[in-house]
């Protein structure tokens, strides 16, 4: 299974709707959102591109905590960590970096995805692969965001123009 892996949108609607083009020309169906996506205009275009979504909010979502009521229905999500299995694989998805290396101590995850640092990177902890897409808003670096392969534990970084 592919999932498309997406963080630090921070409102950029035309980075995301790129990052969005390639994953319906590719027909991945799901996403995993690591948060600071901005406002509820980013949600519905993530969850209109996909069949299944699943989101931890970040310090900037600030805005979409009282919104939670509008997400669409195939949208779950956590205002911290999201704990689910896909694929096979148990996975975590949460915002900071901090958490998800704290996380990652408990051994009890294959794969953690994680943003805030806008810096893609993939680290391996004890048995736990961490996964971060970089950002999509193209802020700090190039925008960024990542296929992830569930059949190979694998993430291909996909920078956009």
């Amino acid at each position: 299974m592919k999932i498309a892996v997406i963080s630090d949108i921070h409102d950029n609607l035309v980075r995301l709707e790129e990052a969005l083009n390639y994953c319906r020309h590719q027909k991945i169906e799901t996403c995993i959102c690591c948060g600071d996506v901005g406002q509820i205009d980013g949600i519905e275009k993530i969850a209109d591109t996909f069949r299944n979504v699943y989101l931890a909010l970040g310090n900037a979502d600030y805005n979409l905590q009282n919104k939670t009521g509008l997400f669409p229905e195939n949208i779950i999500w956590s205002e911290d960590v999201l704990d689910l299995e896909l694929g096979g694989l148990k996975m975590a998805i949460v915002h900071h970096d901090y958490k998800a290396k704290d996380i990652a101590k408990s051994g009890k995850h294959d794969v953690i995805f994680y943003g805030h640092t806008h810096t893609p990177w993939e680290k391996k902890i004890e048995h736990t692969l961490l996964i971060n897409p970089g950002e999509v808003a193209g802020q700090f670096g190039p925008a960024s965001f990542a296929i992830f392969d569930t059949d190979i534990m694998k993430a291909e970084l996909k920078l956009l123009k």
